[in-house]
């Protein structure tokens, strides 16, 4: 899914689709309950854009789509992506190059 941020048209969803609609199609629409607490999680804290966002969510959901993970996780993330600036798509792009699992793993 990663490589889809390569593609221009998916660059452009990301650019335009809430992070509701980005999570459904990054899951073929199988949104589950998980899914929905995180995306609420993530809905009050308003300190990335929202192409930020969805690019923060295809690099997640890449990783963990139909896996049963820790819905504190997202969060933390997203957290990590603010206090590092990630405020432009660009540099959203560069933390998807970091490993998932290694950030998450040093965020707990």
């Amino acid at each position: 899914m990663i490589n889809s941020l390569n593609d221009p048209d998916f660059v452009q969803k990301c650019e335009t689709a809430t992070p509701l609609i980005m999570v459904e199609n990054i899951t073929g629409g199988n949104i589950r309950g998980l899914e929905k607490i995180a995306l609420g999680t993530l809905a009050s804290r308003k300190q990335l854009p929202p192409n930020v966002v969805n690019v923060l969510l295809v690099y997640f959901f890449s990783t963990f789509a139909n896996k049963v993970y820790d819905r504190n996780d997202l969060a933390r993330l997203y957290d990590y992506w603010a206090s590092n600036h990630v405020y432009s798509f660009a540099k959203a792009m560069e933390m998807t190059d970091e490993d998932i699992e290694k950030v998450l793993a040093g965020l707990k």
